[in-house]
């Protein structure tokens, strides 16, 4: 396949399609290391096929020309790689010292505890906890909520124990917040509720599903939302984009608990990127080469994009949603249409993504693809995704699919809706287990 001519960039990670759309959305062509090797991923750009148990993928990374790359989920917990992909390529993101600091729940906690928003108390796997508090077991290595449990759900070998840490569990609601840092400062970029184990989407436990921007970010939130973007990101020296998880309670105090930072693209970013029609990797770049001096540094600085989203705050925006659909049972993936991306349309937001290859097998409590939802406000950007969902669960396993209809769905993604509260405040609860 012949792409155009533009400046390359190297993208490793488990799901790699989402910063692919956002490259070609900056204007780079993608080249990507992608374990799912998904149909239109490798429509718009190379596929490297990842596979964990094998070097085979590294191998032709090594071998590729020498270029600027960043990582997905979940290479942040593989710091060994990183510094093996670093040998040949040129990174736009973190790694070393604030990898380290960023992913250790100790100093984040220590870091943060004065704060207004503190880290969820974290405590060693092999601690003592009370039988009246509830906490999670959570492991160190882990990605979109993979392994994450109630403790006492499992037995922890005693030798793996400095594999998983305990973090007391926060009843609320799930949200993301994304930030970008460079050399002069921190700025928010934007918020989104978070999908978590919901069951309109097949998924259960702690597993990330997707979500549903938030805009304009509330104004009781901007503030300590901004102190803690920046404390991170100056204690941890990180750069570019980051994001962080975090849960809110207006009942409780603090009313916000931070879980943990995500140092890199997330995957939510996309929506943040239709929403506020910016190709955030353009910053995300320049924020990485903030040291240099370089034009494009300047150009998509910190403060230019802080000046494009005071203008995009004062538009009415429309919120995007996503939802990542997941195999109840074994299944062989079916014909799924889709229209193959494109930089003239980089900014139409399909209705599928991530799509397997027709008989794949897709093992459960996997993902199978990506749904997306829009709409003029909250509540037709989930019906938008809830007839999304239908149509998947039709397409894709109708013999199990009873005849659920839009309400129901509508009522799955987002339970107690109370529509007069600032965001139907309690729509959703982070235990769905």
């Amino acid at each position: 396949m012949n792409f155009p001519a533009t400046t390359s960039v190297l993208i490793v990670g488990a799901s790699t399609r989402a910063a692919a759309c956002s490259a070609i959305r900056a204007g780079f062509q993608p080249v990507c290391a992608d374990q799912f090797a998904d149909r239109d991923l490798r429509a718009v750009t190379e596929v490297i096929f990842k596979i964990d148990d094998s070097n085979h993928w590294l191998e032709e990374i090594l071998k590729q020309e020498p270029q600027d790359w960043i990582y997905t989920g979940a290479l942040e917990n593989r710091p060994e790689l990183i510094q093996q992909i670093n040998q040949r390529h040129t990174l736009l993101g973190n790694a070393g010292e604030s990898l380290e600091k960023v992913r250790d729940p100790f100093f984040l906690q220590e870091l943060l505890a004065s704060q207004p928003i503190p880290l969820a108390p974290c405590l060693p796997a092999a601690a003592q906890t009370s039988p009246q508090e509830l906490w999670l077991s959570k492991p160190r290595l882990s990605a979109a909520g993979q392994g994450i449990r109630f403790a006492g759900e499992h037995a922890i070998n005693p030798a793996d124990s400095a594999l998983y840490y305990l973090q007391q569990y926060q009843p609320g609601i799930p949200l993301s917040a994304l930030f970008l840092a460079d050399r002069d400062g921190c700025v928010l970029v934007g918020t989104a509720v978070q999908f978590i184990g919901n069951p309109a989407l097949q998924a259960d436990g702690f597993q990330f599903c997707g979500g549903m921007t938030l805009s304009p970010v509330p104004a009781e939130w901007r503030d300590i939302l901004e102190k803690l973007g920046q404390n991170v990101a100056r204690e941890c020296q990180l750069r570019g984009l980051f994001g962080c998880d975090l849960i809110w309670n207006p009942d409780q105090q603090p009313g916000f608990w931070l879980t943990e930072v995500n140092p890199r693209y997330t995957a939510l970013t996309e929506l943040f990127e239709q929403l506020l029609q910016l190709p955030l990797l353009r910053w995300h770049f320049a924020a990485c080469r903030s040291r240099e001096e370089s034009p494009i540094a300047a150009e998509y600085s910190v403060e230019e994009l802080i000046r494009l989203l005071e203008i995009r705050k004062k538009q009415h925006l429309s919120p995007v949603s996503k939802g990542i659909f997941y195999a109840s049972t074994d299944l062989a993936a079916p014909e799924l249409d889709f229209e193959s991306f494109n930089a003239q349309q980089a900014w139409q937001i399909p209705a599928f993504a991530d799509i397997p290859d027709p008989g794949a097998i897709i093992p459960a409590g996997t993902p199978v693809c990506t749904l997306f939802g829009t709409g003029s406000d909250h509540e037709s950007c989930l019906t938008s995704l809830a007839d999304q969902i239908l149509n998947c669960q039709r397409q894709i396993q109708p013999e199990l699919t009873r005849d659920l209809n839009r309400q129901e769905v509508c009522n799955m993604l987002w339970p107690r809706k109370e529509s007069e509260k600032l965001f139907f405040s309690g729509f959703f609860s982070s235990r769905n287990v």
